[in-house]
């Protein structure tokens, strides 16, 4: 028989209350090996990190998502639209508010330790939703069709018979709405959310 071997959980974040308050709640499964700290390297892998919205984005941005690398739930009470899309957009697999419930922390970690899809809890969900299909008008969808095909402003301009500031204009509004910062966000979020041909 195989000798039982608990998941390996690393808790990150900026909150030194939360982060205590994190360990033990999670410490308490038995099948959860817990330990605090901004680590996260090699030298001891981990199957999750939960941590907080900051934490998090940092973590990403040293060190993109891969498939090998472990799973990312976040626990904050950012609550905004934006903000739950941008961390989901960079790599997040789960998303808890912190009003969430201790069971629903354990189960998070559970789902995407064990590859499922991302967590998303009750509040974090609609929101997510609610962002997949932007209300672009018909002017900023064909700007986007052509910025994620990678057609530069000018290029826009001419092909819709419009002013380069104009396209400019256009990129930013489509920026806002798809809740990124920069046009190659635009387009990488456009394509994984089939709003785009390429």
């Amino acid at each position: 028989m195989t000798p039982f071997t608990p998941l390996a959980i690393r808790v990150c974040h900026d909150n030194p209350l939360l982060r205590a308050g994190l360990v033990s709640l999670i410490g308490q499964a038995p099948d959860l090996d817990v330990r605090a700290g901004q680590d996260c390297g090699d030298e001891h892998p981990v199957d999750v990190i939960v941590a907080g919205y900051g934490c998090a984005l940092d973590l990403l941005a040293s060190a993109p998502a891969s498939p090998c690398s472990p799973p990312i739930v976040v626990v904050t009470r950012r609550d905004t639209e934006r903000d739950v899309v941008h961390a989901i957009n960079s790599g997040v697999h789960g998303y808890l508010l912190q009003d969430s419930g201790p069971l629903e922390l354990i189960s998070s970690i559970r789902h995407v330790a064990r590859g499922g899809s991302r967590y998303l809890c009750r509040r974090a969900a609609p929101l997510l939703e609610g962002a997949h299909r932007p209300e672009l008008t018909p002017r900023e969808d064909e700007v986007l069709h052509l910025l994620a095909n990678g057609e530069c402003n000018k290029s826009i301009a001419r092909k819709l018979d419009i002013s380069s500031h104009t396209v400019k204009a256009h990129v930013s509004k489509i920026c806002e709405k798809l809740h990124v910062h920069s046009r190659v966000q635009a387009a990488a979020v456009a394509a994984q959310r089939g709003l785009v041909r390429t």
